[in-house]
């Protein structure tokens, strides 16, 4: 579970920028939102309270289990999310080739959501908020991804975001004894709402 709550420091953002080194495609990622990002916004009703549903998502082992193509961590600073943490995936693009992906933690509210922001990987920009809120016997997650790709907004637009609507849905985590993961599973494929860019 993380430990701390807010959003990363500049000394969290410097450290996962060092970490990250160069990238062969799409080198450092921006941390500042560029202008012409896409959007896409995933919505689903879980029958966990909030809390779960998050510590469950902040799991290492489960950043890999939610991910629609092939991933392996490679290194990561801690075992369970916190804010400033550093991962480090292999992320195979369409199970064929093989992206190195940093990701930190920059913002945590206990039991409410997170957000993680590519340091180093395929995207220019993408920076993924996860959020749930308690609604009746269980509670309603959002995934929310904003992202600008390496080949310019004309790409981002035509390509990448329909085939990232088309690969949300197809997100299976692996069984595992947590209940959550069951759930997600069935119920990522809850809301895709149509993407939108800016």
């Amino acid at each position: 579970m993380a430990n701390d709550s807010g959003s990363a420091t500049a000394e969290q953002k410097s450290s996962a920028l060092a970490y990250a080194g160069r990238s062969r495609i799409g080198g450092l990622a921006l941390l500042d939102e560029p202008g012409g990002v896409c959007e896409l916004r995933v919505e689903s009703w879980l029958p966990q309270p909030a809390g779960v549903v998050i510590d469950f998502c902040l799991q290492r082992q489960n950043f890999v289990a939610i991910m629609p193509d092939r991933m392996q961590v490679l290194w990561s600073s801690t075992e369970k999310g916190q804010l400033g943490g550093t991962y480090h995936f292999r992320w195979w693009l369409k199970n064929l080739f093989p992206i190195q992906w940093v990701a930190f933690i920059d913002s945590y509210t206990p039991g409410r959501g997170f957000s993680d922001q590519q340091v180093r990987g395929f995207f220019r920009y993408f920076h993924h908020t996860h959020t749930a809120v308690d609604e009746g016997n269980g509670c309603r997650y959002t995934d929310t991804v904003r992202f600008a790709g390496p080949f310019g907004p004309w790409v981002d637009r035509r390509i990448l975001l329909g085939q990232m609507q088309h690969d949300i849905p197809r997100a299976a985590p692996a069984d595992g004894p947590h209940a959550v993961g069951s759930y997600l599973r069935t119920t990522l494929q809850g809301l895709v709402a149509p993407g939108r860019c800016f």
